[in-house]
Protein backbone atom coordinates (compact mmCIF):
# COMPACT_ATOMS: atom_id res chain seq x y z
CA UNK A 1 0.00 0.00 0.00
CA UNK A 2 3.00 2.49 0.35
CA UNK A 3 4.26 2.06 -2.64
CA UNK A 4 1.06 2.12 -4.46
CA UNK A 5 0.65 5.45 -2.61
CA UNK A 6 3.74 6.69 -3.50
CA UNK A 7 3.50 6.17 -7.29
CA UNK A 8 -0.04 7.42 -7.32
CA UNK A 9 1.51 10.68 -4.99
CA UNK A 10 3.61 11.31 -8.20
CA UNK A 11 0.74 11.46 -10.78
CA UNK A 12 -1.77 13.79 -8.65
CA UNK A 13 -4.05 14.46 -11.34
CA UNK A 14 -7.45 12.46 -11.27
CA UNK A 15 -7.37 12.33 -15.17
CA UNK A 16 -3.91 11.44 -15.64
CA UNK A 17 -4.40 8.58 -12.69
CA UNK A 18 -7.07 6.56 -14.36
CA UNK A 19 -5.60 6.74 -17.64
CA UNK A 20 -2.88 4.78 -15.74
CA UNK A 21 -5.14 2.83 -14.20
CA UNK A 22 -6.96 1.61 -17.25
CA UNK A 23 -4.28 1.09 -19.07
CA UNK A 24 -2.21 -0.81 -16.71
CA UNK A 25 -5.69 -3.03 -15.76
CA UNK A 26 -6.14 -4.18 -19.53
CA UNK A 27 -2.28 -4.65 -20.12
CA UNK A 28 -1.80 -7.13 -17.02
CA UNK A 29 -5.12 -8.98 -18.23
CA UNK A 30 -3.94 -9.23 -21.82
CA UNK A 31 0.04 -9.98 -21.28
CA UNK A 32 -1.56 -13.18 -18.38
CA UNK A 33 -3.73 -14.17 -21.13
CA UNK A 34 -1.32 -16.13 -23.56
CA UNK A 35 -0.13 -17.86 -20.23
CA UNK A 36 -3.44 -18.95 -19.27
CA UNK A 37 -4.21 -20.62 -22.40
CA UNK A 38 -0.33 -22.15 -22.42
CA UNK A 39 1.30 -20.84 -25.34
CA UNK A 40 3.00 -18.08 -23.52
CA UNK A 41 4.10 -14.79 -25.54
CA UNK A 42 6.73 -12.05 -24.53
CA UNK A 43 3.95 -9.70 -22.98
CA UNK A 44 5.11 -6.26 -24.35
CA UNK A 45 2.18 -4.86 -23.58
CA UNK A 46 3.50 -4.63 -19.80
CA UNK A 47 5.92 -1.77 -20.79
CA UNK A 48 3.43 0.39 -22.03
CA UNK A 49 1.43 1.89 -18.67
CA UNK A 50 5.14 1.43 -17.19
CA UNK A 51 6.14 3.88 -20.18
CA UNK A 52 3.30 6.12 -19.34
CA UNK A 53 3.76 6.36 -15.93
CA UNK A 54 7.18 7.48 -16.46
CA UNK A 55 6.54 10.04 -19.06
CA UNK A 56 3.67 11.17 -16.63
CA UNK A 57 5.82 11.36 -13.63
CA UNK A 58 8.39 13.10 -15.58
CA UNK A 59 8.30 16.61 -13.96
CA UNK A 60 10.23 18.30 -17.25
CA UNK A 61 7.61 17.32 -19.31
CA UNK A 62 5.79 20.32 -20.43
CA UNK A 63 1.75 19.47 -19.99
CA UNK A 64 1.40 20.53 -23.01
CA UNK A 65 2.95 17.21 -24.27
CA UNK A 66 1.64 14.83 -21.10
CA UNK A 67 -2.00 15.51 -22.65
CA UNK A 68 -1.11 13.25 -25.31
CA UNK A 69 1.05 10.51 -24.17
CA UNK A 70 -2.55 8.89 -23.97
CA UNK A 71 -2.36 7.91 -27.96
CA UNK A 72 1.18 5.78 -27.42
CA UNK A 73 -1.03 3.76 -25.09
CA UNK A 74 -4.06 3.73 -27.25
CA UNK A 75 -2.26 3.08 -30.53
CA UNK A 76 0.66 0.53 -29.30
CA UNK A 77 -1.82 -1.44 -26.95
CA UNK A 78 -3.75 -2.04 -30.42
CA UNK A 79 -0.63 -3.52 -31.90
CA UNK A 80 0.68 -5.49 -29.44
CA UNK A 81 -2.75 -7.55 -29.65
CA UNK A 82 -1.04 -9.29 -32.48
CA UNK A 83 1.25 -10.81 -29.31
CA UNK A 84 -2.32 -12.20 -27.65
CA UNK A 85 -4.62 -13.14 -30.73
CA UNK A 86 -2.28 -15.74 -32.09
CA UNK A 87 -2.20 -17.50 -28.65
CA UNK A 88 -6.05 -19.07 -29.33
CA UNK A 89 -6.22 -22.25 -31.30
CA UNK A 90 -10.06 -23.05 -30.10
CA UNK A 91 -12.82 -22.27 -33.11
CA UNK A 92 -13.62 -18.65 -33.78
CA UNK A 93 -16.61 -17.56 -33.39
CA UNK A 94 -18.88 -16.15 -36.87
CA UNK A 95 -21.67 -18.84 -37.62
CA UNK A 96 -24.03 -18.61 -34.98
CA UNK A 97 -23.78 -14.30 -35.63
CA UNK A 98 -24.46 -15.00 -39.03
CA UNK A 99 -27.44 -17.75 -38.22
CA UNK A 100 -28.60 -14.62 -35.92
CA UNK A 101 -28.35 -12.25 -38.89
CA UNK A 102 -30.18 -14.41 -41.53
CA UNK A 103 -33.57 -14.83 -38.83
CA UNK A 104 -33.34 -10.80 -38.09
CA UNK A 105 -33.17 -9.40 -41.73
CA UNK A 106 -34.73 -12.38 -43.77
CA UNK A 107 -31.00 -11.88 -45.68
CA UNK A 108 -27.40 -11.38 -44.57
CA UNK A 109 -27.27 -7.31 -45.22
CA UNK A 110 -24.03 -7.55 -46.26
CA UNK A 111 -25.52 -9.66 -49.33
CA UNK A 112 -28.21 -7.58 -49.72
CA UNK A 113 -26.57 -4.16 -50.05
CA UNK A 114 -23.98 -5.25 -52.66
CA UNK A 115 -26.50 -6.62 -54.36
CA UNK A 116 -27.86 -3.13 -55.38
CA UNK A 117 -24.72 -1.24 -54.62
CA UNK A 118 -22.01 -3.38 -56.14
CA UNK A 119 -23.30 -5.79 -58.83
CA UNK A 120 -19.94 -6.06 -60.60
CA UNK A 121 -16.58 -6.21 -59.43
CA UNK A 122 -15.70 -2.35 -60.30
CA UNK A 123 -15.41 -0.14 -58.12
CA UNK A 124 -17.31 3.15 -58.49
CA UNK A 125 -17.02 6.83 -57.00
CA UNK A 126 -19.12 6.06 -53.70
CA UNK A 127 -16.90 2.97 -53.06
CA UNK A 128 -13.79 5.80 -52.30
CA UNK A 129 -16.05 7.85 -50.58
CA UNK A 130 -16.79 4.88 -48.14
CA UNK A 131 -13.50 4.38 -47.91
CA UNK A 132 -12.01 7.94 -46.54
CA UNK A 133 -15.17 7.19 -43.86
CA UNK A 134 -13.67 4.13 -42.66
CA UNK A 135 -10.15 5.71 -42.47
CA UNK A 136 -11.52 8.78 -40.41
CA UNK A 137 -11.72 5.84 -37.12
CA UNK A 138 -8.21 6.77 -36.89
CA UNK A 139 -8.83 10.74 -36.50
CA UNK A 140 -11.54 10.45 -34.14
CA UNK A 141 -8.80 9.76 -31.53
CA UNK A 142 -7.15 12.86 -32.25
CA UNK A 143 -9.85 15.23 -33.17
CA UNK A 144 -11.74 14.31 -30.26
CA UNK A 145 -9.38 15.73 -27.59
CA UNK A 146 -8.41 17.85 -29.70
CA UNK A 147 -11.61 19.90 -30.30
CA UNK A 148 -11.79 19.68 -26.29
CA UNK A 149 -8.76 21.22 -26.08
CA UNK A 150 -9.19 24.09 -27.95
CA UNK A 151 -12.89 24.96 -27.30
CA UNK A 152 -13.20 23.78 -23.73
CA UNK A 153 -9.71 23.32 -22.09
CA UNK A 154 -7.42 20.80 -20.93
CA UNK A 155 -9.70 19.07 -17.88
CA UNK A 156 -12.47 18.41 -20.36
CA UNK A 157 -9.92 17.06 -23.13
CA UNK A 158 -8.27 14.77 -20.59
CA UNK A 159 -11.88 13.60 -19.25
CA UNK A 160 -12.61 12.98 -22.94
CA UNK A 161 -8.96 11.00 -23.17
CA UNK A 162 -10.72 8.53 -20.10
CA UNK A 163 -13.61 8.27 -22.49
CA UNK A 164 -11.55 7.27 -25.15
CA UNK A 165 -9.45 4.61 -23.27
CA UNK A 166 -12.46 2.90 -21.53
CA UNK A 167 -13.86 2.65 -25.15
CA UNK A 168 -10.50 1.53 -26.93
CA UNK A 169 -9.46 -1.20 -24.16
CA UNK A 170 -12.64 -2.61 -23.80
CA UNK A 171 -13.01 -3.63 -27.16
CA UNK A 172 -9.60 -4.64 -27.46
CA UNK A 173 -10.00 -7.21 -24.91
CA UNK A 174 -13.03 -8.18 -26.32
CA UNK A 175 -11.45 -9.12 -29.65
CA UNK A 176 -9.22 -11.31 -27.44
CA UNK A 177 -11.81 -13.18 -25.61
CA UNK A 178 -14.43 -13.36 -27.95
CA UNK A 179 -12.58 -13.08 -31.50
CA UNK A 180 -15.58 -13.14 -34.42
CA UNK A 181 -14.37 -13.70 -38.03
CA UNK A 182 -15.94 -10.80 -40.25
CA UNK A 183 -17.80 -11.70 -43.25
CA UNK A 184 -15.01 -10.61 -45.51
CA UNK A 185 -12.79 -13.56 -43.44
CA UNK A 186 -15.59 -16.12 -43.31
CA UNK A 187 -16.22 -15.76 -46.84
CA UNK A 188 -12.26 -16.80 -47.58
CA UNK A 189 -13.21 -19.64 -45.00
CA UNK A 190 -16.95 -20.70 -46.96
CA UNK A 191 -18.84 -19.66 -43.93
CA UNK A 192 -20.54 -16.63 -45.91
CA UNK A 193 -21.97 -16.31 -49.33
CA UNK A 194 -19.69 -14.70 -52.26
CA UNK A 195 -18.96 -10.68 -50.64
CA UNK A 196 -16.41 -8.30 -52.24
CA UNK A 197 -14.39 -6.32 -49.24
CA UNK A 198 -15.36 -3.61 -51.38
CA UNK A 199 -14.52 -0.33 -49.06
CA UNK A 200 -11.32 -2.23 -47.94
CA UNK A 201 -10.19 -2.62 -51.88
CA UNK A 202 -11.02 1.31 -52.68
CA UNK A 203 -8.68 2.11 -49.84
CA UNK A 204 -5.63 -0.02 -50.70
CA UNK A 205 -6.08 1.49 -54.35
CA UNK A 206 -5.85 4.77 -52.55
CA UNK A 207 -2.95 4.56 -50.40
CA UNK A 208 -1.04 1.24 -51.36
CA UNK A 209 -1.30 -2.15 -49.65
CA UNK A 210 0.83 -2.06 -46.58
CA UNK A 211 -1.13 1.18 -45.26
CA UNK A 212 -4.15 0.23 -45.46
CA UNK A 213 -3.52 -3.48 -43.78
CA UNK A 214 -1.32 -1.96 -41.25
CA UNK A 215 -3.59 -1.21 -38.62
CA UNK A 216 -4.95 -4.92 -38.59
CA UNK A 217 -3.13 -6.57 -35.68
CA UNK A 218 -6.44 -8.66 -34.83
CA UNK A 219 -8.69 -9.73 -38.04
CA UNK A 220 -11.03 -11.24 -36.06
CA UNK A 221 -11.81 -8.70 -34.47
CA UNK A 222 -15.28 -7.86 -36.00
CA UNK A 223 -17.25 -7.38 -32.01
CA UNK A 224 -17.46 -4.92 -31.16
CA UNK A 225 -17.22 -2.39 -34.00
CA UNK A 226 -15.25 0.73 -32.67
CA UNK A 227 -16.09 2.11 -36.12
CA UNK A 228 -19.48 2.50 -34.62
CA UNK A 229 -17.98 2.92 -30.96
CA UNK A 230 -15.62 5.91 -31.30
CA UNK A 231 -18.13 7.90 -33.60
CA UNK A 232 -21.31 7.27 -31.18
CA UNK A 233 -18.64 8.29 -28.05
CA UNK A 234 -17.81 11.33 -29.90
CA UNK A 235 -21.47 12.09 -30.51
CA UNK A 236 -22.49 11.81 -27.01
CA UNK A 237 -19.54 13.83 -25.49
CA UNK A 238 -19.70 16.47 -28.09
CA UNK A 239 -23.58 17.08 -27.14
CA UNK A 240 -22.39 16.97 -23.58
CA UNK A 241 -19.88 20.09 -24.19
CA UNK A 242 -21.77 21.61 -26.97
CA UNK A 243 -25.12 20.43 -26.50
CA UNK A 244 -27.32 20.40 -29.59
CA UNK A 245 -24.75 22.07 -31.69
CA UNK A 246 -22.81 18.64 -32.28
CA UNK A 247 -25.94 16.85 -33.96
CA UNK A 248 -23.81 16.94 -37.15
CA UNK A 249 -21.36 14.15 -35.87
CA UNK A 250 -24.44 11.86 -36.26
CA UNK A 251 -23.82 12.80 -39.97
CA UNK A 252 -20.50 10.78 -40.07
CA UNK A 253 -21.55 8.09 -37.77
CA UNK A 254 -24.55 7.12 -39.64
CA UNK A 255 -22.09 6.26 -42.94
CA UNK A 256 -19.38 4.81 -41.39
CA UNK A 257 -22.06 2.29 -40.00
CA UNK A 258 -23.57 1.68 -43.53
CA UNK A 259 -20.32 1.81 -45.28
CA UNK A 260 -19.16 -0.80 -42.71
CA UNK A 261 -21.87 -3.83 -43.54
CA UNK A 262 -22.04 -2.70 -47.05
CA UNK A 263 -17.82 -3.03 -47.36
CA UNK A 264 -17.94 -6.47 -45.33
CA UNK A 265 -16.72 -5.56 -42.20
CA UNK A 266 -18.50 -5.79 -39.63
CA UNK A 267 -22.15 -7.66 -38.84
CA UNK A 268 -25.45 -5.33 -37.62
CA UNK A 269 -24.89 -6.71 -34.44
CA UNK A 270 -20.80 -5.31 -34.09
CA UNK A 271 -22.31 -2.15 -35.26
CA UNK A 272 -25.22 -2.23 -32.06
CA UNK A 273 -22.14 -3.87 -29.29
CA UNK A 274 -19.86 -1.21 -30.39
CA UNK A 275 -22.44 1.59 -30.03
CA UNK A 276 -23.28 -0.21 -26.04
CA UNK A 277 -19.77 0.03 -25.56
CA UNK A 278 -19.63 3.83 -26.57
CA UNK A 279 -22.33 4.56 -24.16
CA UNK A 280 -21.28 2.64 -21.30
CA UNK A 281 -17.62 4.34 -22.06
CA UNK A 282 -19.16 8.01 -22.05
CA UNK A 283 -21.31 6.97 -18.33
CA UNK A 284 -18.61 5.52 -16.51
CA UNK A 285 -16.18 8.86 -17.64
CA UNK A 286 -19.00 11.51 -17.73
CA UNK A 287 -21.30 9.91 -14.67
CA UNK A 288 -19.58 8.09 -12.54
CA UNK A 289 -15.59 8.54 -12.69
CA UNK A 290 -14.94 12.42 -13.51
CA UNK A 291 -18.48 14.11 -13.12
CA UNK A 292 -18.88 17.79 -13.87
CA UNK A 293 -18.73 18.36 -9.96
CA UNK A 294 -15.78 16.86 -9.53
CA UNK A 295 -13.77 18.58 -12.52
CA UNK A 296 -14.89 22.03 -11.12
CA UNK A 297 -13.55 20.84 -7.56
CA UNK A 298 -10.23 20.81 -9.34
CA UNK A 299 -9.27 17.51 -9.22
CA UNK A 300 -7.32 17.45 -12.25
CA UNK A 301 -5.63 20.21 -11.52
CA UNK A 302 -6.93 22.91 -13.76
CA UNK A 303 -10.22 24.77 -13.52
CA UNK A 304 -13.45 23.73 -15.29
CA UNK A 305 -16.44 25.39 -15.91
CA UNK A 306 -19.06 22.84 -16.53
CA UNK A 307 -21.70 23.34 -19.40
CA UNK A 308 -24.29 24.16 -16.81
CA UNK A 309 -22.73 27.23 -15.73
CA UNK A 310 -21.28 27.92 -19.50
CA UNK A 311 -25.26 28.10 -20.22
CA UNK A 312 -26.71 30.03 -17.55
CA UNK A 313 -28.12 33.32 -18.58
CA UNK A 314 -26.30 36.22 -17.60
CA UNK A 315 -28.69 38.67 -15.25
CA UNK A 316 -28.58 41.53 -17.02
Amino acid sequence: MLLSGKLLDAVPDRCYRLILMICAAYSVLVAAIPFARLVPRPPFQLGIPVALYLLYSWKSLPDRVRRWLYYLAFTGSYQCLRFVVTSRFDPFHGAGVIDLERRIFGALPTVWLQARLHPTSALVWYDYAFALLHASLFAFPLALPGVLLWRRGAVAMKRGTVALMLIAFAGYLTYVLFPLTPPWMARLEGGFPAVDRVVYHALRNMTGSWLAGAFQPSPRGAMPSLHAGLPFLTLLVGIHEFRWRAWWVALPLAGICFEVIYGAEHYVVDILAGILYGAAAYWLAYGVLLPDRALVSGCCGEGYVSPEERNRPVPS
